[in-house]
């Protein structure tokens, strides 16, 4: 007896298998906003950067104003009290003050051209001193505090590998630490620089910024992920 023709499967039955992920994509999923570890968004990161900025800021102000300068540039300390007094006072007296402050600065009447070495010095310290204060304040507290921060914990977000996925190594920490600390630094002295780390987030679906991406890290929504 022939046996009955086997039926073949109708389209309509067939599952799409889907392509077999490569590392990119599964990182990709990983740190979507519906995967296990939903990357943070840039308005809570942006929140947690600020109030880590204020605090380490005020910190090193603090130690500059009233150890740093007393201590080692004592003559220097007057003088800047002096030169900002004279700078304020001339900038506000000058009739073309709408042209912008690159302008006043090559200005040969600015105070600013005036500075004494000792002053020079006092202020490439004090600049010293504020790097430092914010790379040890990074390192230390995403290195041992499961990458989070003051700003970060009251923001509920951290950092994490994407290399474990897991709390980021101490080496890692204190890389990702001192690349932060050199974009602090150059947005107290020139705020617009704050766009460079932001231009990876035009060529990256995890929202890293480019120290994230140099220490090979992302930052995560700690209320939104399942780990």
């Amino acid at each position: 007896m022939d046996e009955p023709p086997k039926k073949t499967p109708s389209a309509e039955n067939k599952q799409e298998v889907p392509p077999p992920l490569r590392p990119s994509n599964v990182l990709d999923s990983i740190f979507h906003p519906d995967g296990p570890m939903p990357a943070a968004s840039i308005g809570y990161r942006a929140l947690g950067f600020f109030l880590d900025f204020i605090l380490v800021f005020i910190a090193s102000l603090a130690l500059i104003w009233n150890l740093v300068l007393p201590t080692q540039h004592p003559g220097a300390l007057h003088e800047y009290i002096t030169l900002s007094e004279a700078t304020v006072h001339w900038i506000q007296s000058y009739e073309t003050v709408l042209i912008g402050y690159d302008q006043l600065l090559n200005n040969p009447d600015s105070p600013l051209l005036n500075l004494s070495n000792e002053l020079k010095d006092a202020l490439a310290t004090a600049l010293n001193v504020l790097f430092m204060t914010f790379w040890l304040y990074f390192a230390a507290s995403e290195a041992f505090f499961a990458g989070s921060s003051l700003g970060k914990r009251l923001c509920c977000i951290r950092t994490v590998s994407t290399v474990t996925l897991g709390a980021q190594p101490f080496f890692t920490a204190v890389v990702r630490g001192g690349l932060k600390s050199i974009i602090s630094v150059f947005f107290i002295l020139s705020p617009l620089t704050i766009v460079v780390p932001l231009i990876s987030l035009l060529f990256n679906k995890r929202k890293q910024l480019l120290h994230d991406i140099l220490s090979r890290t992302a930052v995560i929504d700690e209320g939104k992920s399942s780990t």
